[in-house]
């Protein structure tokens, strides 16, 4: 229940009604809304109703004690500011009452000046609570938006490593064994001469879905969008002792959904994929106010070179890829030798046909 104006909510929990009517007109004559309840049961009661501000709470009453109200109180609620009263004073009752989460303890019979000034402490004691947890669910909120927007720029894996370092990210990298995986759709470009732009947009971006669906399942790292095509990396920046199985399957997963994709939409189109595993230098290129975490190096250069090669809906791997692939797992087709350009030593290449 919303309170009608912005006065602070006490909520006067005792079972002498002659107190309660005391301290009331007292509190609402320093412009308090006051509620009130007879015992623990019925206290529980006002506090779902009202979400009181503070808490004036007898320990001694019939059907649940104020020790009980406190523990279910403070169970989903540490803001509430909670005053315990009782003629039971000891040193242990108070110990305990402010370990369950009191925020004071008055002793009776108290007088109503000592008892303003405690409540007026308590409210700022709850007020500064509340301002904490709005400033830390603003926090949250902000947190959440950088993590989101992150997230639609880079690949899950390259987020996370930055947001968990503890220092800004700088340029340079670090040599790094990967596979590479270059995947790009075939003819696109006369697609896009023979269509309109939002409807050329509509298709690259579904067949995309269906590339980076792909390689997340099989936890790569996209690295980027290249025109209509993407290139991705596994085994950086997160180690995977398997990482050309997963490249291999990633691809074939590709290559089956969007030829599924072909048979129930037109105009279809149809992929290319280069896979090579070598030496890399893995990490944030570019200059300190724009920069992308990439990988370079000839590795990343042939396995371009092999998807360039490759005939429609076809998987290229060179055979230092295959060579890493457990023989049993992967059927393929030797290809021959490739000789890429501007690059003398020729590559030993393999068509990838299924999974075995």
């Amino acid at each position: 229940m919303s309170r009608p104006h912005k006065a602070s909510c006490i909520l006067l929990v005792d079972d002498e009604p002659a107190t309660l009517q005391l301290i009331r007109k007292i509190l609402q004559a320093d412009g308090y809304q006051i509620v009130q309840a007879l015992d623990g049961l019925e206290a529980l009661e006002r506090v779902a109703e009202y979400a009181p501000d503070l808490i004036l709470l007898d320990v001694v009453m019939p059907n649940m004690d104020g020790m009980a109200v406190l523990r279910k109180v403070r169970e989903t609620d540490n803001v509430t500011g909670i005053i315990m009263a009782s003629a039971l004073s000891s040193e242990n009752l108070v110990v305990q009452a402010m370990l369950d989460g009191a925020d004071d303890f008055v002793s009776k019979p108290f007088t109503l000046k000592n008892v303003r000034v405690r409540i007026r402490q308590t409210l700022e004691k709850s007020r500064l609570r509340r301002e904490n947890v709005r400033l830390q669910q603003e926090l949250q909120m902000a947190h959440d938006k950088i993590r989101t927007i992150l997230g639609r720029y880079m690949a899950a894996p390259v987020v996370e490593r930055l947001l968990a370092s503890p220092t800004l990210p700088s340029l340079g990298g670090e040599r790094q064994i990967a596979t590479v995986l270059f995947m790009d759709f075939c003819d696109f470009t006369p697609l896009s001469h023979n269509l309109e732009p939002d409807l050329v947009l509509h298709i690259l971006n579904e067949h995309l879905a269906l590339v980076a669906a792909a390689i997340i399942a099989e936890e790569g790292t996209i690295d980027k969008y290249v025109g209509d095509g993407v290139m991705a990396l596994f085994n950086a920046p997160v180690a995977q002792p398997d990482h050309p199985l997963r490249a291999v399957r990633a691809s074939l997963a590709i290559r089956d959904s969007v030829i599924a994709w072909a048979a129930e939409h037109q105009p279809a189109l149809n992929v290319r994929v280069g896979i090579h595993t070598g030496a890399t230098v893995v990490g944030n290129i570019g200059t300190l106010e724009l920069m992308n975490y990439t990988a370079i190096g000839d590795t990343v250069n042939l396995a371009k070179r092999l998807q360039e090669e490759g005939d429609e809906n076809t998987i290229t791997l060179s055979e230092s890829t295959a060579r890493l692939l457990p023989p049993e797992a992967v059927d393929l087709t030797a290809l021959g030798t490739f000789t890429v350009k501007g690059r003398q030593t020729p590559v030993d290449t393999y068509r990838v046909n299924h999974l075995r």
